[in-house]
């Protein structure tokens, strides 16, 4: 049952989200440590389809973005994703924000790039097969338009997070609908992520969910001080001074500045380790750190040396005013019926 589960849902995600076509060129890479479960079965679900499969393995990298590029042969890789349709990203760290990626994306203006990054059999089955697509693509829609009509926002949680920051009309929002028809890069339903206008970000953040790369879940909540847009200080247990040790290891200022934000709101998603899911989980908020894509904050983002991203779950969330999640649900009035219809009955 499992395994046809897992089967089920990679079938959406090729015939219904990506809309594979007959000889398509579709490449998979993945690291050693990827879910060989996950690739063999888009594998079957690629070739039903008709798609021209290629299977890259590679050594897993010691770090992700720019910090994997030494450990990778990178021409090769560039030269094969040039010539792709398709690119499912598997490897556990993530090739997103290298300059494989940046060489890549320059190079091959028709590639359609899924970043499905650390995902296993059970956030396939969560996250892509139990959702409800129609349902989800309204209510994206709904938040996206929201938050871009935002001006100030007030995230705060029971253990004592408070961060207070404004939205930028001219910053674009990112949110997925479901649709992988396009160019471009592309990720899970359930989170819509934007970056704010980075000096006005004020306040501690409270991470309880988990941390990317090389952190996981998160036991003892990792207290972060944040002023305009800069991390002042970093408190709590282990996790909290791994995390700053890797930050700080960088030697780099960016690595120690806001990237983005995001919303977390896919009904399929728990923390398991793995940030693909984990930022998607119904009710929290992501921040990131280091490198800030293109496409969150035109028209060159910032480069850096990596790319981290913390989960805070059960989140409040008020927005110039009016209170949109109270410990993590969906409260506001347009939203809150929506919420409880993402999930496939």
């Amino acid at each position: 049952m499992y395994n046809q589960a897992l089967q089920e849902a990679c079938d959406v995600l090729v015939n219904d989200l990506l809309k594979v076509q007959k000889d398509e060129v579709f490449v998979i890479t993945a690291d050693m440590i990827a879910d060989r479960a996950v690739v063999d079965a888009i594998s079957t679900s690629a070739t039903r389809a008709g798609a021209k499969l290629l299977v890259a393995w590679m050594n897993t990298p010691d770090g992700v973005s720019e910090a994997a590029d030494p450990f990778l042969p990178g021409q090769a890789l560039v030269g094969m994703l040039s010539a792709t349709d398709i690119w499912i990203e598997l490897n556990c760290k993530w090739l997103l924000y290298s300059d494989v990626y940046y060489q890549t994306m320059k190079n091959n203006k028709k590639l359609r790039h899924m970043c499905l990054t650390g995902v296993d059999a059970g956030s396939m089955i969560g996250c892509v097969g139990s959702v409800d697509y129609d349902a989800m693509r309204e209510f994206t829609i709904l938040l996206r338009d929201k938050i871009k009509a935002s001006g100030e926002m007030r995230m705060t949680s029971a253990l004592g997070e408070d961060i207070r920051f404004h939205n930028s009309p001219s910053h674009p929002v990112s949110c997925k609908l479901g649709v992988v028809d396009k160019p471009g890069t592309h990720l899970f339903v359930g989170q819509i992520g934007w970056t704010p206008v980075l000096e006005s970000i004020n306040g501690k953040i409270v991470f309880d969910g988990s941390i990317a790369p090389d952190i996981g879940i998160i036991n003892t909540p990792v207290e972060m001080t944040v002023k305009n847009g800069r991390v002042e200080e970093i408190r709590g247990g282990r996790e909290a001074a791994a995390y700053e040790a890797w930050l700080k290891s960088f030697n780099h200022p960016q690595m120690l500045s806001v990237a983005h934000t995001g919303i977390g709101f896919n009904p399929g998603a728990a923390v398991v380790g793995s940030i693909i899911q984990d930022q998607r989980v119904l009710g929290s908020t992501t921040w990131g750190f280091g490198s800030i894509g293109a496409g969150l904050l035109p028209p060159d983002g910032i480069k850096a040396p990596s790319h981290s991203d913390a989960v805070c779950l059960n989140t409040t969330l008020e927005v110039d005013g009016i209170l949109w999640m109270k410990d993590g649900e969906f409260v506001e009035p347009d939203l809150a019926p929506l919420a409880k219809k993402l999930k496939k009955r």
